[in-house]
């Protein structure tokens, strides 16, 4: 953002709140359904709603990033020699706010349909969009108070160009721009052109299209059991809404349980017993502490979990206690799932320390003259930030599509077959995604002129190579996944000249 984060964040809240008294008037009576003004009184502002929400999402997002960074680096990242200087450890890595931020991702939409279900029990509908002007204004009041993580004097540094003959000095603005242009946008504009470039550039690898889809089917399989979960205690088991709201916000209660999990435990990067040497992190044997078999375990479990809940949502005479159980183990999975897909994309696409601006200047020559000798801006993490829109947009349209047709599906094949459905075509990207992220080539990273061999590319004029991300050797074992165009891996290759697009 050229302005900071808390201009968009303030208009985005305030924003929010007068598009809630027009959907709130809406449904203040019984409307007949034929009359399109009242459709459209709902349906206009809520639009806008979702437009002013994404702005704030984005924001927020970009804000968690600020404070706690995107490293992963754990006592013994794979195949990297361990730097206490590395920038990429600087905020707070791996720990409870991811576990948090999945949270609020995925399982939240249990708790507003709790609230919504207390609300509807003896209370009329509008008073779901009164609730949330209350809200609104209290996280709007919060963000007036609170100081900006991020402030405007730490955008807006000075991008130099220095010469034999002359100075050239101006202020830059804009991290997309500068982290795909290394220069600065001229106007507001070429911004959101840069970050429409950065996603498309995103989207163009197999790898990580297969992770972002794995995301948001999972965030569709919540929304679906939300549904359907709501639908089978009010119409079987004949529940009054409390109680419906109830059983429904066992997922996201499971979610919180797995919400520690995100730190120094069994289903995070930290071991309780650290390897010996550097070698052995990256030995040809996969044990049960290997992260990918970890990963592997609860990511098969979880459209299982979907299948049992499938199997338990018959209705009388199966007690309502085994469908509201799988949900809430289908939250706890989830939120692990999503957590854990939050941090690959961290470790996959965070080139903080790669960049001018986090490092003073380049390390030695690994860039071209012209960009070497400018001074370049702060540019956080727009490559991890793309991912995540990316794969929330999945996530947002496979939701929609699910509460648009979940109604239909369910009347025309049944609830069982619907979610039986949605678990097969789950653990079909689960297998696809494992494969993904399996390292199963050797790709050089480093030169072999750096260890004292001859290389062609030291013959060119102007630059020699460097050892750049703290690699353990020249040779590294890579996923699809990590060998995708825009990650990590790939630009330390580009800058080595190893590897040209």
């Amino acid at each position: 953002m050229l302005h900071g984060r808390k201009p968009y964040t303030l208009v985005a809240l305030a924003l929010v709140l007068p598009l809630q008294f027009p959907q709130g008037l809406a449904v203040s009576s019984m409307r007949s359904p034929n009359t399109p003004t009242y459709r459209v009184g709902i349906l206009l502002p809520r639009a806008a709603t979702g437009i002013a929400l994404g702005f704030l999402n984005i924001n927020l997002k970009a804000t968690l990033l600020d404070l706690f960074g995107a490293s992963l680096q754990s006592t013994s990242p794979h195949q990297e020699l361990v730097d206490e200087n590395d920038v990429r450890r600087h905020g707070g890595g791996m720990g409870v706010w991811l576990g948090i931020w999945s949270w609020c991702f995925s399982c939240s939409i249990g708790v507003g349909f709790l609230i919504g279900a207390f609300v509807i029990n003896k209370l009329e509908p509008t008073w779901g969009f009164w609730i949330v002007v209350i809200l609104t204004a209290a996280v709007l009041l919060l963000n007036v108070l609170i100081p900006e993580a991020r402030r405007k004097a730490y955008r807006r540094s000075a991008l130099g160009e220095r010469s034999a003959s002359d100075i050239a000095r101006r202020n830059a603005k804009g991290e997309v721009t500068l982290h795909l242009k290394y220069t600065a946008p001229l106007w507001w504009g070429e911004e959101v052109v840069s970050g429409m470039v950065l996603c498309k550039r995103m989207i163009q690898q197999p790898g990580f299209i297969v992770l972002s889809l794995y995301l948001g089917w999972i965030y569709g399989q919540i929304v679906m059991v939300v549904v359907l979960l709501g639908a089978l205690t009010s119409r079987y088991y004949r529940f009054r809404p409390p109680y419906v709201g109830l059983c429904v916000a066992a997922l996201p209660i499971g979610g919180l349980i797995a919400v520690p999990f995100q730190k120094a435990s069994l289903f995070s990067r930290s071991r309780s017993h650290p390897p010996r040497t550097d070698s052995m992190t990256f030995q040809k044997r996969v044990t049960w502490t290997s992260h990918l078999v970890r990963r592997a375990i609860f990511m098969i479990v979880l459209p299982f979990a979907g299948l049992a809940y499938t199997l338990t949502s018959t209705g009388p005479p199966m007690h309502y206690m085994a469908p509201t159980f799988f949900a809430a183990l289908i939250g706890f999975l989830s939120n692990l799932a999503i957590a854990e897909c939050h941090g690959l994309i961290m470790e996959t696409y965070d080139t903080s320390d790669l960049q001018p601006g986090m490092t003073g200047r380049p390390r030695g020559n690994s860039v071209p003259e012209s960009v070497r000798k400018k001074r370049t801006s702060y540019s956080c993490f727009p490559r991890v930030s793309a991912a995540i829109a990316i794969s929330q947009t999945w996530g947002f349209l496979i939701a929609a599509a699910t509460t648009a047709i979940g109604g239909r599906v369910e009347r025309k094949i049944g609830a069982q077959a619907a979610t039986g459905c949605v678990a097969g075509v789950l653990l079909g990207l689960t297998l696809l995604l494992i494969s993904v992220l399996w390292r199963f080539r050797q790709v050089q990273v480093i030169p072999d002129a750096v260890f004292g061999g001859r290389s062609p590319s030291v013959v060119s004029e102007g630059w020699r190579p460097v050892v750049i991300g703290n690699p353990s050797g020249k040779m590294r074992r890579m996923s699809v996944l990590e060998l995708g165009k825009q990650s990590r891996w790939t630009e330390i290759r580009r800058r080595n000249k190893l590897f040209s697009f």
